[in-house]
């Protein structure tokens, strides 16, 4: 039930503790002394197991607030779910790079998928284009050209902040193979497995209220010496566990980082927001 307001200082609620439905009410009346110098104030005939509980309640709200993870929301209907949102992408250079050294790099490229709900993507595909390693050309498409799986995405914080996107094979899910190609002619054969979380710019407030609807947004996958960035998202705030790419060039699987930058528009522009 309700609190119901009798007048500015005194309200009745169910009487905590007392069994069921029609249980009488208990009279609550809160007055002080708010001078500066200290505030008293007097709670009558309220119930030890009745402020326990209302505490509990407040703390609990202020832990879900403070956690609370990262949504989409579109323009149609902001802060409800709405129909997916479909994007496009340009990359810039691009390179994965092993645990050992190796690199394979790709000098831009493009990218398709679409939002399906407050915190999922699917149908996500990247191209690469102008990819070689050591001077020789790398491909599964076209010559130099290396196409991605078909993706699918989670929204998560990878800082209090910040959040962040982690993509990863649609069918086989989180450590399937999210791409295979060739080099050297297909003397050798690559495979790409796991999951990948880039940085995700563009958001605004912590709740779809306080957000923006942005223009575009950039989608930032960093790496050093084959260690991606960031490899979980905060605890609570996103997909749990930690996971990032492993390559395969013939002897067998390694860690593997990927660096690229991809700047996202939806289609037409501005339908799309994040929260922090």
């Amino acid at each position: 039930m309700r609190p119901v307001i009798e007048t500015a200082s005194e309200r009745v609620y169910p009487a905590f503790g007392e069994a069921g439905p029609g249980s009488p009410a208990r009279k609550i009346t809160f007055s002080g002394d708010f001078s500066g110098k200290g505030v008293r104030m007097r709670i009558r005939r309220f119930g030890i197991a009745g402020a326990v509980l209302a505490v509990t309640i407040a703390v609990a709200a202020l832990a879900s607030s403070a956690s609370a993870s990262p949504v989409f929301f579109g323009k149609a209907a902001v802060g409800s779910t709405v129909a997916p949102v479909k994007f496009t992408g340009t990359l810039g250079a691009a390179f994965l790079e092993a645990k050992a050294g190796t690199k394979i790099t790709c000098t831009a490229g493009t990218s398709t998928g679409e939002v399906t709900g407050p915190t999922t993507g699917k149908n996500g595909v990247t191209k690469f284009t102008g990819c070689e390693t050591s001077g020789v050309e790398c491909h599964n498409a076209a010559a130099n050209e290396i196409d991605t799986k078909v993706l699918a995405g989670t929204l998560g914080n990878v800082s209090a902040t910040l959040p962040g996107i982690r993509l990863f094979d649609e069918k086989e899910g989180r450590g399937g193979i999210l791409a295979e190609f060739t080099c050297a002619g297909g003397a050798v054969k690559v495979q790409v497995r796991g999951s990948v979380i880039g940085s995700l710019s563009g958001a605004s407030g912590k709740t779809v209220e306080e957000g923006k609807l942005a223009t575009s947004s950039k989608l930032t996958f960093a790496e050093k010496e084959g260690i991606q960035k960031y490899v979980k998202f905060v605890p609570g705030e996103g997909e749990a566990g930690e996971e990032q790419l492993e390559g395969n060039t013939g002897a067998g699987f390694e860690k593997s980082g990927q660096s690229v930058i991809a700047t996202l528009k939806t289609t037409p522009a501005g339908q799309l927001g994040v929260t922090k």
